[in-house]
């Protein structure tokens, strides 16, 4: 009952009284993912016509770089001539992050900040436009699953840097109340908390866990290894990490329910997900354009995403920091959205604590992204105790952001840590050519 009446009483409320689109965004998606490849194709190169003009018009930073690559706006035909454009890169959107706004747009730009999990977090600005149709996807994709929109839910997740106001926190909790969520931090693992989050979960009932791989993982073992079962879970959604079918597996027979794999980040949200058929992960090709250089998929390649509904700072074929590959081969579901099959180069390493506690690699991504003097990282533990936080800066850390890593870092490792940034003038790869940006203990040698 409450779904129903969520989906067809408060969220329609709540957009007229916001003069928000959601309900009319998802209505849109649930149609659209059964159109023909082409039909969807054609619906992207609309969007996208409409984006570059805009572009064009009122994007000083984009506009002024395309022309130096000699392309205008009438030389853009055909997806041939988009292949043409100049990528952005995150190190452009931090340099450049007013001249990339639109001079044109009057509605209200929202600051947000990436995680970094491929070492250089990326600070931007979204619409509460764009806003509608990430959630929209997002709830999508989550659909895919079994889930229903407004079903309980526990988040395995993190908690907020830093301060949060009374306001926020009131706003987070009613949020949360009708979204029936029940956030949990697991910034911080050990049994203690996954006795707490088996407890809570008993009293509140969820149809579905969300976490970051390494936490499913984790809460999984807790309930295979103590014979717990969650009296009425249908489904789990891992997001943040990669997924590897072994971890997949262990998931799967510690939690008792089919485990769905997402991709996605903090500048776009919801990319792609896998469907009922688990063959590869449908991208929300109404809301993205999504590129890998070698298209016929035999190799993986830079990540390229456009955003086609973010008016106010404008994404064009933006380098995620992601490797990949993609198929616009058929999917035995049915859907006409095309898939990446493989995601490849983001790996966070756990990290332990003096008490034993595991820490997931996905912490520093979700702390550093508040350090504005960070360009660039790599965090390794050295032993029990001793982190080492390589980092380029683009100016000497202030007191502010010094205050709160030592804060941070004591929270979840412990006061007994020692955390040293260290300035240096670039991060390597690993000889892997692998993304690595938190080496745990576990890993061997950093250079391997």
């Amino acid at each position: 009952m409450y779904p129903r009446l969520l989906e067809s009483v408060l969220l329609p409320a709540y957009d007229r009284l916001r003069g928000r689109q959601y309900v009319e965004r998802r209505s849109f998606l649930e149609r659209s993912q059964w159109w023909s490849p082409a039909q969807i194709r054609e619906l992207q190169w609309t969007e996208l016509k409409n984006l570059l003009t805009h572009v064009f018009a009122s994007v000083p930073y984009l506009r002024e770089k395309y022309r130096a690559a000699g392309i205008a706006l009438e030389d853009l035909r055909n997806w041939d001539d988009f292949s043409r454009l100049p990528t952005l890169t995150r190190a452009e959107v931090n340099e450049h992050r007013r001249d990339l706004c639109s001079t044109s747009y009057r509605g209200r730009l929202l600051p947000h900040a990436t995680g970094g999990s491929t070492g250089v977090p990326t600070r931007f600005f979204r619409t509460y436009e764009s806003y509608d149709w990430r959630t929209a996807a997002k709830d999508r994709a989550y659909s895919w699953s079994g889930w229903r929109l407004g079903a309980p839910a526990i988040y395995l997740w993190g908690a907020p840097i830093g301060s949060v106001s009374w306001r926020q926190t009131l706003k987070t909790r009613a949020y949360e109340t009708v979204q029936r969520q029940l956030i949990v931090n697991t910034f911080s693992q050990s049994d203690q908390l996954w006795a707490r989050v088996y407890s809570q979960a008993l009293k509140f009932g969820p149809r579905l866990i969300v976490g970051y791989v390494s936490s499913l993982d984790a809460f999984a073992e807790y309930l295979r290894r103590t014979d717990r079962t969650i009296p009425g879970l249908q489904c789990a959604i891992a997001a943040a990490e990669p997924l590897f079918e072994n971890v997949r597996r262990r998931i799967e027979e510690g939690l008792g329910v089919p485990l769905t794999n997402t991709y996605g980040s903090r500048e776009f949200m919801s990319i792609g997900a896998e469907c009922e058929c688990r063959d590869g992960l449908h991208v929300h090709a109404e809301n993205l354009v999504v590129e890998t250089p070698d298209q016929d998929g035999s190799q993986p390649s830079e990540i390229l995403v456009t955003d086609l509904h973010n008016y106010g700072m404008p994404f064009v074929r933006y380098e995620s920091g992601d490797l990949g590959r993609m198929t616009d081969a058929p999917c035995s579901c049915g859907r006409g959205l095309p898939r990446l099959t493989a995601i490849e180069g983001r790996v966070l390493d756990a990290l332990r604590t003096a008490d034993g506690r595991t820490v997931p690699g996905e912490f520093f991504p979700h702390l550093l992204k508040d350090v504005p003097e960070v360009a660039r990282y790599r965090v390794e533990q050295k032993s029990v105790g001793h982190l080492v936080i390589s980092a380029v800066l683009t100016r000497p850390l202030s007191d502010a952001s010094q205050s709160l890593l030592r804060r941070e870092v004591e929270k979840v490792f412990g006061s007994g840590t020692a955390c040293v940034l260290q300035p240096v003038a670039d991060i390597p790869r690993l000889n892997s050519g692998k993304r690595r940006i938190t080496v745990g203990m576990s890993s061997g040698d950093a250079r391997c």
